[in-house]
């Protein structure tokens, strides 16, 4: 795919309590070319939200803010970023309608979840740039 890079240049933000697994999954994306940046708990993966500027966040369906609500809702509230959330199969459907682009259960199949990290952002920036030729037009096709 042309400019297939440019889905690597953003950091992927994983949020995961459990270090084995979060390093795990640092591995894999490491090993697919991505920038890995990591927090432990929800009030530091939304400070890194901020501060990093990911193009996708990863993150553990059971971590909360201080005010108890998921932390994964206050940053779909703050971003339009793909998210993808870890946790067990009971959770998925509530999960997705809540705003995940995508669910896997804990532990995940790292090779599965690079393959779901490289889909979300190839449609993300698909989707951005659709977007651009809506606003400026597209030179190409006549309207």
């Amino acid at each position: 795919m042309p400019g297939g890079d440019i889905i690597k240049v953003r950091p992927v933000l994983v949020i995961e309590r459990d270090e084995a697994l979060a390093a795990k999954a640092t591995v894999a994306l490491e090993e697919a070319g991505y920038k890995v940046v990591r927090a432990v708990d929800a009030l530091d993966g939304l400070r890194k939200l901020y501060e990093v500027d990911p193009g996708l966040i990863i993150v553990d369906s059971a971590l909360r803010t201080a005010s108890g609500e998921y932390a994964y809702l206050r940053m779909r509230q703050a971003s339009y970023l793909p998210i993808i959330i870890l946790g067990s199969q009971e959770e998925a459907v509530d999960m997705l309608e809540l705003g995940a682009d995508a669910y896997m259960t804990k532990p995940p199949g790292f090779d599965e979840l690079v393959a779901r990290v490289k889909s979300l952002l190839r449609r993300k920036l698909c989707d951005d740039s659709m977007r651009g030729q809506a606003r400026t037009g597209d030179p190409e096709r006549p309207d």
